[in-house]
């Protein structure tokens, strides 16, 4: 008796065989073609496109204030407002056509030196005040030193030889003074003269020092005379 030949057992899963279904590979609409995308593409750099843009409203624009050389490197801008002349010129500014007086401003005004002298039985001390006057002012501190040293000046040994001395030479300064014409064109107060040395308490005192001085210096040349 002939055995039956033997034939492929069936699947355990019917449902599933594996055969050629409708998804094979074929050519469709999707493969590459040549498009309108080949090089140069979207993102070539075309020409034109992103060149250097012209100069916009960021660019360093020239300062409307040009710096000045300085050590630190940063420009001082000039002043908006400039600095005006002084409505009202110093009082010891000199008056136009010569040289004006220190304390007023007044004109004409000389250079003159009033001298001083004070005596402290052992030391002493010379004072004097230099500067260019008008003729009341300089007549003011004339009158000032000179009746201060006459009854400041004595009192020490060489202060007798000296105090004189001083009040003579001030007296050649007094003549400078007084040749001054009268003041002009004044930016301010000036000094008060006052009362003349001899009217004043300091000048009334310092005659009786003064006075003892000459008798002996008078006796002095008497003695001299008739030795």
């Amino acid at each position: 008796m002939e055995r039956p030949p033997l034939s492929t057992p069936p699947s355990p899963h019917p449902g599933y065989q594996q055969a050629p279904g409708p998804y094979p590979q074929q050519p469709g609409p999707y493969q590459q073609a040549p498009g309108p995308y080949q090089q140069p593409g979207p993102y070539a750099q075309a020409p034109g496109a992103y060149q250097q843009p012209a100069p916009g409203p960021y660019q360093q624009a020239p300062a409307p204030y040009p710096p000045q050389q300085v050590a630190a490197g940063y420009g001082q801008a000039p002043a908006p407002y400039p600095q005006a002349p002084a409505a009202y010129p110093s009082a010891a500014a000199p008056a136009p056509g010569g040289p004006g007086c220190e304390v007023c401003g007044a004109a004409p005004a000389a250079r003159v030196t009033v001298r001083g002298h004070q005596g402290m039985l052992i030391v002493m001390r010379n004072l004097w005040r230099k500067g260019t006057f008008c003729h009341p002012c300089a007549l003011s501190v004339f009158r000032k030193m000179q009746s201060d040293t006459m009854v400041k000046g004595w009192w020490g040994p060489m202060s007798m030889i000296i105090t004189p001395i001083t009040l003579l030479i001030n007296l050649f300064t007094l003549s400078r003074i007084r040749k001054l014409p009268a003041p002009t064109a004044a930016y301010g107060p000036g000094l008060d003269p006052g009362q003349p040395v001899l009217r004043r308490p300091a000048g009334m005192l310092g005659l009786i020092p003064l006075t003892g001085f000459c008798l002996v210096f008078l006796f002095v040349l008497f003695a001299l005379a008739t030795a």
